[in-house]
């Protein structure tokens, strides 16, 4: 079984670090916790990861990489780290109680990346988990160490440069780790650069200056386009004159990144600068229309912004990367982002800081908007990658224009409780809330209806009637809206949940006749879909199934797929009520496929007990136990419990299957549910086959076994392509390929494959 993991895929070579590696695979043999401490630029977080990605067969529950850079919030440490590891908060429970809780039995090993910033919160948290969880592993990345007791220190050392003797003589040279490291950077711009008796002093030369730090490596070969070795080296000397006056080797090292950021940013032009500095305030990375939004203006014609942006990018100041969706997003390395960032004048800082808040609850505003409607897999993505941008967004606005920091949370409140950061959203609320704010009883209102829609999630049912009134009380003067929707329908649920269903009945009609007057075709459909469920608990199946059909089409027409599955669900069991199971596993099955889309936890559970009662009825009672088992396991790893509405029913079912398959089965059964993650749980529930063996019984095909078996000789990706005659995008897709249907996750696992399974070539 493949251990779960979010482990990022590497965007380039991995260069030299064995030595290192093997030191720290051992250290993680000794101990629990190691900390991965030196300056920025120096290679913590590749390094780390790297490690993790060759020890995941040890951590079997898991290996969960925190990035951390962009917390600006000690606060919001607990949540990330939940998020990160597919935890989410459960009701009137601490979310650090709940993360050791579900950590305790569990073999994980957790990557803290980047917690400078915040040592005493992220000890603090480590502190609790290792008391609490005795198989839990940690490896920290930062600039500073934790300082707690047990914890190992390792300093990452510099890439190894050449000696002396080896100037001279290229194929020598090339076994230093900064030598292949400036080599393979510099060829990214010039494909054909070879190191011959001219080049191979100067660029021994530019390493040994560098003292192999990665990053001023990286930045001296990004100028390999624009400058000649010689120029390059000439201007290190000039540059680092200062720490030439004594022994190198006893200068800090920041100071000499500093020295090569420096010397990057002093060849820079004046808009090149301009935009760098400006970069800065962004968190978590940005794309092309924020950059030229708020980065643009006065000095920098947004037209011009690409242009420059490119710059930025060829000198290896910026990344650029290719997100799922496509797109391109860029990022600053922390160090780079550091420095810039001391570079931008308090003046200036407070204007670009404005624009950046100013921007992105704009952009909020607009995209959590449009989580109703068709693209809302790749909104939801959006607003995930620009989560440190929001939150920087929010906390300058609820100090300094706290009217729109009340527009933002009221509007993130779908975003929060789809990804279940229902903590996160509330403290936002509440925060806004209690500011100062001239807002309008529109915006009031919205606000309280989106604590109260968090509350319920949440299971604080009083907090949550008791918001909806503040908010029925603000909106109702104004005439039909969807806020008052919201609220009545709020009102309906928990009346639901309380078993009053004439209430229940009376507001979800009160909440039609709203939507109606609106024409709003979603909200038409979602309170069509309530009416079909009262009239399904009333007996009257037929008028049930009619209004569940026609809410079923107006989530259709309006493009909204996450209520879509919800309609499909609710379609499902009164189809069931009805006697038509072949209906009601057809739609069981569409809402499956839609909520794995989402990653959805809750609604797939409800969905998988709702096949059970299926299976159990087919004869299926094994089947049935499984399925129920794997959905209380979904439910637990996120946080929450079934609504009451539905338990009655779903404990029935489950007492059912178990008096019909003896107690032994039935524990068997039940304990092979439990140990599903959430894709197993779905390909069990919908009886997806496994990759279908070929030859060799193995599930690749005859070209992908080809790439395997150079893999196992060592040929890189370029050189299995050349090869095989193939684009080097096709042979990397192959090798994707392979760690996809193998499970594993480095070349050299897939070499072990490989000769163990094939042969040789």
């Amino acid at each position: 079984m493949t251990t779960p993991n979010n482990l990022p895929s590497e965007v380039s070579s991995f260069v030299g670090r064995e030595q290192p590696l093997a030191d720290l695979r051992k250290l993680l043999h000794k101990s629990r916790l190691v900390t991965v401490t030196g300056p920025g630029g120096a290679g913590k977080t590749r390094i780390a990861v790297r490690l993790a990605g060759e020890v995941l067969d040890r951590h079997p529950d898991g290996v969960w990489l925190v990035e951390l850079a962009a917390v600006i919030d000690a606060r919001l440490l607990e949540q990330t780290v939940a998020s990160a590891c597919g935890i989410r908060e459960q009701r009137r429970r601490p979310l650090l109680e709940q993360l050791a809780k579900t950590l305790a039995p569990s073999d994980v090993l957790l990557i803290l990346d980047g917690c400078e910033h915040m040592v005493d919160a992220c000890a603090t948290l480590v502190s609790r988990l290792q008391r609490s969880c005795p198989h839990l592993t940690v490896i920290i990345t930062s600039r500073e160490p934790l300082g707690l007791p047990g914890e190992v220190i390792w300093r990452i050392p510099s890439l190894t440069v050449p000696s002396s003797s080896d100037g001279t003589r290229p194929e020598l040279l090339l076994q230093s780790e900064a030598v292949r490291l400036f080599v393979e950077r510099a060829r990214l711009s010039r494909p054909a650069l070879e190191l011959n008796s001219s080049t191979s002093p100067v660029v021994a030369q530019i390493c040994v200056r560098l003292e192999g730090m990665p990053l001023a490596i990286e930045l001296a070969a990004g100028l390999a386009r624009v400058l000649t070795f010689e120029d390059i080296l000439a201007r290190l000397h000039d540059r680092f004159r200062l720490l030439t006056g004594g022994s190198r080797t006893a200068l800090p090292r920041h100071q000499t990144l500093r020295a090569a950021v420096d010397w990057s940013f002093g060849l820079l032009g004046e808009e090149e600068r301009a935009l760098l500095v400006r970069l800065a305030v962004f968190a978590g990375g940005f794309d092309l229309g924020a950059a030229e939004a708020i980065a643009g203006g006065e000095s920098i014609d947004p037209s011009h912004v690409l242009t420059l942006l490119s710059r930025l990018v060829d000198k290896s100041l910026v990344v650029a990367e290719e997100d799922g969706a496509r797109r391109t997003r860029y990022r600053m390395l922390d160090t780079i982002r550091e420095y810039a960032r001391e570079k931008l004048q308090p003046a200036d800082e407070a204007d670009i800081r404005r624009r950046h808040s100013r921007y992105f609850c704009d952009w909020c505003i607009h995209i959590a908007s449009e989580l109703r409607s068709r693209g809302q897999v790749e909104r939801l993505k959006r607003l995930d990658e620009e989560q440190g941008n929001i939150r920087l967004a929010l906390e300058w606005a609820i100090s300094e224009e706290p009217d729109e920091a009340l527009r933002v949370a009221a509007a993130m409140h779908r975003y929060w409780g789809m990804r279940g950061h229902l903590a996160e959203g509330l403290d936002w609320l509440d925060r806004a809330l209690g500011a100062t704010t001239t807002a309008g009883l529109e915006v009031m209102a919205a606000a309280y209806l989106a604590r109260a829609y968090l509350h319920w999630l949440r299971g604080d049912y009083e907090v949550a009637r008791s918001d909806a009134n503040l908010c029925i009380d603000r909106c109702r003067p104004l005439g039909p809206s969807n806020t008052l929707f919201g609220a009545v329908t709020i009102h309906a649920i928990l009346a639901t949940g309380a078993g009053d269903w004439e209430a229940a009945a009376l507001l979800h009609d009160e909440a039609f006749q709203i939507a109606w007057q609106l024409k709003d075709l979603i909200w038409v459909a979602s309170a069509l879909n309530n009416l079909g469920l009262i009239a399904m608990e009333r007996g009257d199946h037929e008028v049930a199934r009619g209004r569940l059909e026609q809410a079923l089409d107006g989530f259709r027409q309006a493009g909204d797929l996450f209520s879509t599955a919800l309609g499909l669900d609710s379609l499902a069991r009164v189809n069931q009520r009805l006697g038509d199971d072949a209906s009601a596993r057809a739609n069981f099955l569409e809402a499956l496929a839609i909520e794995a889309q989402f990653r959805d936890s809750v609604n797939s559970a409800n969905t998988l007990d709702g096949l059970a009662e299926l299976d159990l009825d087919a004869g299926r009672a094994a089947r049935a136990v499984q399925l129920m088992s794997a959905a209380q396991s979904l439910r637990r790893l996120v946080g929450t419990e079934l609504a009451p509405e539905w338990k009655k029913s779903v404990d029935r079912t489950l007492a059912a299957a178990r008096a019909k398959v003896g107690r032994e089965e039935a524990e068997a059964a039940w304990r092979r549910g439990a140990g599903m993650n959430y894709d197993e749980a779905i390909h069990f529930a919908t009886g997806a086959p496994a990759a279908a063996a070929h030859d060799n019984g193995s599930p690749l095909t005859a070209r992908e076994r080809q790439v395997a078996l150079l893999i196992a000789e060592g040929f890189t990706n370029a050189e299995i392509g050349a090869r095989l005659k193939i684009a080097g995008r096709t042979a990397d897709a192959h090798v994707e390929h392979i760690r996809n249907k193998l499970g594993l996750r480095t070349r050299s696992q897939i070499a072990v494959w490989a000769h163990e399974t094939l042969g040789t070539a």
